[in-house]
C-alpha cells in the first residue's frame, strides 16, 4: 500500500502535533506517524514558559485561563530558588510565573488538536519508521506499509530516525554526539518530602556543564539532573545520587531513576534536505543552557509550517521548490531561533567555564546585581543577545 498525502510527520509530541495542527488546518492532507499509542508517558520537567504560553496563544488560541480550566497547568510559581550545591544563591519573585504540565497529558491534548484539525494519525506497536526513501519521497513502517507525500517532517526526537536515515551528514551536523546531554529524573510525592519545595529549584555544582532541579507539581516533585556528557569525567547517575543523598529527600532512594537524552547545543544549522525537513529535537532545537526544549519544539513546527504553505503558494519565487523550502525555512530560522540559541550557548560556556570554577560568592554576586533578567531572558522577554527586551513582549503581565 502506498497511499499519498501533502504532509507525513515523523513523531506525535509537540513539535509533529503543532505541525501537523497548522497544516491540517490549511487544508493540506496530514498523516502524523508515531510508534507510542496515545496518551503516553513522557519523560521531561515539564516547565512552560512565557514565549510558550504565547504560542499557545497565538496557534490554538488557548490562554493561560483556558490551559487551566482543561487541566493542562497543574502547578505554577510566581518565585524561584538557586543554589550553589547545598547552599542558597537567591530566592526572588518574579512577575511573570513558572507554569508546569505533565507531557502525557498534554502532548495527548495537543495531538488531539491535530487529529481534530483534520490530520490522520497511525500509532502503536508495528508503526514507527522502519526507513525513509528519499528518491521515492516515501517512508516505510516497521510493518511494512508505506505511504509517501510531498514533504516529510522529522519531529521524532534526539535519536530521530529520518534524520539517521541519511548516512552522511546532510544537515550541517559539525559535533551531534558531543553536544548532547545525559539526564536522569525521578518523581516523588509530595507529601513524602520534608520541605515544601513550593517553587522551581535550580542547583548548580554538583556537576561540571549541568545542573539539578526540582520542580514542584501539583502532587508530586519532578527531581532531575542533566549534564553534557563530553565535559565530564565523572559519571552523571553518580552525581546525581549524591545529589539526593543531600537534600535528604525520603524516599528518593527507592524510586526508579529513569535516564534519557537530550539535545545541550547541538542544534543543526541546515535541518532540511529536499523536501525532508527536521524540527525540535530531532534538530537539536533546545535551550543550550537549560535545556529548555518545548517551546522551541513547537516554534520550530510553527517555523517549518509557515515556510511550506509560503513555498506552496508560491511566494518565494523560486523556481526549484526543494531550494526554495530550504531557503524559507532556514531564514525563519535564522531570524526566530539560532540567535537565542547561540547566545544562550556562549553564555553556558562562560557560566560553566568561570563561575563553577570560582564557586559560590561570584554565583551570588552576579544573580544579586543582574536581578530578574536571566528569567526574563528564559521567558523570551528578553533576548539572550545582549538582555535586550523582545520587542514582541514589552508589555506583559
Amino acid at each position: 500500500m502506498n497511499e499519498k498525502y501533502h504532509i507525513i510527520i515523523s513523531g506525535a509530541g509537540p513539535a509533529g502535533s503543532t505541525a501537523g495542527y497548522l497544516l491540517s488546518k490549511a487544508g493540506l492532507r496530514v498523516l502524523i506517524i508515531d510508534k507510542s499509542t496515545f496518551p503516553r508517558k513522557k519523560l521531561c520537567a515539564g516547565l512552560i514558559t512565557y514565549k510558550t504560553v504565547k504560542l499557545l496563544e497565538r496557534v490554538f488560541g488557548e490562554t493561560v485561563g483556558s490551559l487551566k480550566e482543561k487541566d493542562q497547568i497543574n502547578y505554577e510559581s510566581s518565585s524561584y530558588e538557586v543554589f550553589c550545591r547545598d547552599k542558597p544563591i537567591i530566592r526572588r519573585n518574579t512577575t511573570v510565573p513558572f507554569r508546569f504540565i505533565d507531557r502525557e497529558h498534554y502532548d495527548y491534548f495537543l495531538l488531539k488538536k491535530a487529529i481534530d484539525a483534520g490530520a490522520d494519525f497511525i500509532e502503536g506497536d508495528g508503526i514507527g519508521l522502519r526507513s525513509l526513501d528519499i528518491l521515492r519521497s516515501s517512508v516505510t513502517t516497521v510493518s511494512g506499509k508505506r505511504y509517501s507525500a510531498d514533504i516529510i517532517i522529522g519531529a521524532d526526537g534526539v535519536n530521530s530516525c529520518i534524520r539517521r536515515s541519511f548516512l552522511v551528514d546532510l544537515f550541517g551536523r559539525e559535533d551531534w554526539s558531543g553536544n548532547l546531554a545525559s539526564a536522569h529524573e525521578i518523581f516523588l510525592s509530595r507529601t513524602s518530602v520534608r520541605k515544601p519545595f513550593d517553587c522551581p529549584s535550580l542547583f548548580f555544582g554538583y556537576i561540571d556543564w549541568g545542573y539539578a532541579w526540582i520542580f514542584p507539581n501539583r502532587e508530586r516533585l519532578k527531581i532531575g539532573m542533566c549534564a553534557l556528557k563530553k565535559r565530564n569525567k565523572e559519571d552523571v547517575l553518580t552525581a546525581f545520587r549524591t545529589f539526593l543523598s543531600d537534600m535528604d529527600l525520603s524516599g528518593a532512594g527507592e524510586e526508579k531513576v529513569h535516564s534519557y537524552v537530550l539535545p545541550y547545543g547541538s542544534f543543526l544549522p541546515e535541518p532540511v534536505f529536499r523536501n525532508v525537513m527536521l524540527i525540535g529535537d530531532a534538530a537539536g532545537f533546545a535551550d543550550p543552557l537549560l535545556g529548555e526544549g518545548i517551546y522551541y519544539a513547537q516554534r520550530s513546527a510553527e517555523l517549518a509550517s509557515q515556510a511550506i504553505l509560503e513555498v506552496m503558494n508560491g511566494n518565494r519565487g523560486i523556481e526549484n521548490s526543494h531550494e526554495a523550502l530550504a531557503k524559507a525555512y532556514i531564514t525563519l530560522l535564522q531570524i526566530n531561533i539560532f540567535t537565542e540559541l547561540e547566545y544562550a550557548g556562549r553564555i553556558r560556556n562562560v557560566m560553566f567555564t568561570r563561575l563553577n570554577r570560582s564557586g559560590y560568592l561570584p554565583l551570588k554576586i552576579l544573580m544579586s546585581l543582574l536581578g530578574n533578567i536571566p528569567v526574563e531572558a528564559v521567558h523570551g522577554i528578553r533576548s539572550y543577545k545582549w538582555m535586550k527586551k523582545q520587542t514582541e513582549y514589552q508589555k506583559y503581565v
